[in-house]
């Protein structure tokens, strides 16, 4: 199976990969799959992980410098693989064919999906990498009208992806989402199941991707008793995980066990109870038929672990990164509640009703209007309850996966599940189609202190996790936060639903702006960028309406905490310029430069009208005015460690006062040294020069020489000038000799501690 023949979908804040074998993420302990995206949220990259394998995807936003085993550990990952069954009993003969967790049985082959002459024909836009990226111009979708279809060999196919935007526009089409990925297979009886799947960038709907099924009898038999079904391996979530117990926590095995701590619930299921500190009931629930996941507290440890609150002292070596002490004590790492659940799969009834586009095509409905669901125990390393592989036999299997719905497991761990819809009977050429969300949500989305008044709109997960470490919660009270995140799971969950039904006509969300960052003369990050954006005329209005752009900063991950440090009214300035006079070059810095739209007092997309809107979408339209996207890559800027100070001709007559960064140092605080290292800055240096480094007693401790006519800076290791030791702490000064010949033998004098 060939791994490189994935796309990976990272427009929303669920970042996952699919391919044409028809599952999504990787193959259960499948060590070639493992750099595959695994319904990452939010979505993040991995660095090392990513870049070995599936080749659509680069790190064009900038470099983490992070080691292999940070790359793995971090990511905050929710699944080891999903995949897909499809039961039938034709002639007497049951079978079961299956995509995933498992490697696919015998029977699935991949498929080239027909885009010529599907829908999205005459879809897409053609995006590239930006100028600021490591591949600039390579495409990053690779369906766009004049892109050539895809041929020959369906094994080494990928499937489609398609980009329904670009910096500085909005969607050309208004009623598709903004990112689209299509696969395609085929199973036994020559059933061929086609997949769209679904996401965008809004803030409002950014918290879950759709997945659009289809299965068509292209068989010549009679497929009676038919069942199709989704297998998931959902959990919460490889960084909490890792934090503790190590090396990417052990999930893509199972093989350590103080991860295996995850309550599962389906509330399909008989007795079905949500979490008694969320203040739901099963009522809330009703006919939902949502499966889903949230951190419980390991038996492996004696502190209660409920969302892995982050504790240096208990940190395991093997699954930190740079910057991972930068948390403060408590905050809670795996606040996520995961889940899958149906959107539509029938003409008529109460719910999970077709929306008006599918409801003219014809579809086959099932002849229950039940949705099964079970569930198999992960004990271990490779000591799963699931019957695949086994040596059940088919019937056998069949009757497995078609029994009535399980009662949820007890306690803790993590398990296998499953969804099963049917039966349907489907003649040849006749189609079924189920469309099911992956939705995610966090206490943060719902908690009104967490709402930025300046904003109107909810701070990131990581800026409300870092609160929520802050505020020094008991144990009690942590848990009593965290099990909000199930309101706030259903609340997506109702958004993907109003997105799904109103033929994904939904506000237009501000375009993304493409902008470049940079150092200036003062060593401080400079970030510019066009008033393109604010020219790009808004369809559903008729007019540009893009008022003022706000840049936010993070100095922890590229998916927050975002920081507002300015907003900047767009006045068609041509090009505009800000100077994040708080920054350092060198310290790693990630910036997001969002548009912001005027608010509206009407809104209509077809028939879909203001009144349709869920609450919180109508608020954030009407009220606070709807604010650009933060969770795909491409909006994004990571600026590179340690970047170089140029020279100039200030430098060089050291017209400006020559800077030590940082200063403090300290390789122990927070934010005091680079990554970690022992090393810092002189910046602001003429391009040639002498700099000589004192003891407060007046001892010289160190000379360096620069002679480089590209850079203004140089690097100290922190050793003394015989390279025999490095220096111990204390107050230090320092006095750069030019030997530039316009200011030649001219001095600058300053000072710095060092704490180690």
């Amino acid at each position: 199976l060939d791994y490189y023949a994935s796309r990976m979908m990272t427009r929303s804040l669920v970042w996952e990969t699919f391919h044409n074998y028809g599952f999504s993420g990787m193959h259960y302990a499948d060590s070639a799959g493992r750099a595959a995206f695994r319904l990452i949220y939010p979505g993040m990259m991995m660095g090392f992980y990513t870049l070995m394998n599936p080749t659509d995807y680069m790190e064009y936003w900038g470099d983490k410098a992070w080691s292999d085993g940070a790359n793995k550990s971090e990511g905050t990952m929710h699944s080891s693989g999903n995949g897909v069954l499809v039961l039938t009993n034709v002639d007497g003969e049951k079978h079961v064919s299956w995509t995933g967790p498992r490697h696919p049985s015998e029977d699935v082959f991949p498929m080239i999906y027909d885009i010529l002459n599907g829908p999205e024909a005459n879809w897409g836009i053609r995006t590239v990498v930006p100028s600021r990226g490591i591949k600039t111009g390579l495409d990053m979708a690779n369906w766009y009208p004049g892109a050539t279809p895809k041929s020959g060999d369906a094994t080494a196919a990928e499937p489609y992806e398609i980009h329904n935007y670009d910096y500085h526009i909005y969607p050309p089409v208004q009623d598709a989402p903004e990112e689209i990925h299509i696969t395609q297979t085929r199973f036994k009886h020559n059933i061929v199941m086609t997949r769209k799947i679904y996401a965008w960038s809004h803030q409002d709907f950014d918290d879950f991707i759709i997945v659009d099924v289809e299965f068509e009898n292209r068989g010549d038999k009679q497929l009676n008793d038919t069942y199709f079904g989704f297998n998931n391996t959902l959990y919460v979530n490889s960084t909490g995980t890792s934090y503790r117990w190590g090396h990417e926590g052990g999930m893509i095995r199972y093989n350590r066990s103080g991860g295996l701590d995850d309550f599962f619930r389906f509330s399909g299921s008989p007795g079905f109870q949500p979490n008694s500190l969320s203040g739901l009931t099963a009522a809330d629930f009703s006919g939902k038929y949502i499966t889903y996941v949230y951190d419980g507290n390991t038996t492996n440890s004696f502190e209660d672990d409920t969302g892995d609150p982050f504790d240096p002292d208990l940190e395991n070596p093997g699954g930190s990164f740079p910057a991972s002490g930068d948390r403060p004590k408590g905050t809670p790492i795996a606040p996520e509640y995961a889940g899958f659940a149906p959107l539509a799969f029938r003409n008529s009834g109460p719910s999970h009703v077709f929306n008006a586009n599918d409801l003219t095509q014809g579809y086959v409905e099932p002849r229950s209007d039940q949705v099964l669901g079970h569930w198999f125990r992960a004990h271990g390393l490779d000591n799963i309850d699931d019957p695949i592989g086994k040596g059940v036999g088919m019937a056998e299997l069949y009757d497995i996966y078609t029994a009535p719905s399980m009662a949820d497991p007890p306690a803790e761990g993590v398990v296998w599940s499953d969804q099963i819809y049917g039966p349907y009977d489907l003649a040849p050429g006749d189609k079924a189609k189920i469309v099911v969300a992956y939705v995610f949500g966090h206490a943060g989305d719902i908690e009104e202190s967490n709402v930025d008044s300046r904003t109107g709109f909810a701070r990131d997960q990581m800026s409300w996790a870092f609160g929520v470490g802050e505020r020094g919660l008991n144990d009690d009270a942590r848990k009593q936060v965290l099990a909000q995140g199930e309101k706030a799971l259903l609340q997506n969950l109702s958004h993907a639903q109003f997105a799904y039904d109103s033929g994904f006509r939904i506000p237009n969300s501000p375009p993304d702006v493409d902008f470049q960052a940079g150092n200036n003369q003062d060593a401080n990050i400079e970030l510019s960028w066009t008033d393109a954006a604010e020219k790009a005329i808004n369809p559903e209005y008729g007019a540009a309406d893009v008022v003022a752009y706000r840049i936010y900063r993070s100095t922890f991950q590229e998916y927050g905490p975002w920081a507002l440090v300015e907003e900047i009214p767009a006045t068609s300035a041509g090009t505009y310029k800000y100077v994040d006079t708080n920054s350092l070059a060198g310290f790693r810095y990630i910036y997001n430069v969002r548009a912001v739209a005027s608010p509206k007092q009407d809104w209509s997309e077809g028939t879909v009208t203001l009144a349709d809107l869920p609450p919180k979408v109508r608020e954030h339209l009407t009220v606070s005015g709807l604010e650009g996207g933060y969770s795909a890559p491409e909006t994004k800027v990571n600026v590179p460690l340690r970047p170089k100070m140029s020279s100039s001709t200030m430098s060089d007559n050291l017209e400006r006062q020559v800077r030590v960064v940082p200063n403090p140092f300290s390789v122990t605080l927070d934010g005091q040294s680079y990554q970690g290292s022992e090393s810092l800055r002189f910046v602001g240096l003429p391009h040639k020069c002498t700099i000589r480094i004192f003891s407060v007693s007046g001892d010289m401790v160190a000379i360096i020489k620069h002679d480089n006519p590209l850079l203004g800076e140089t690097n100290w290791e922190l050793k003394d000038r015989f390279l025999s030791g490095e220096v111990i702490s204390g107050l230090y000064y320092f006095v750069v000799e030019s030997e530039v010949q316009e200011s030649m033998g001219k001095l600058s004098r300053g000072a710095f501690i060092l704490h180690k």
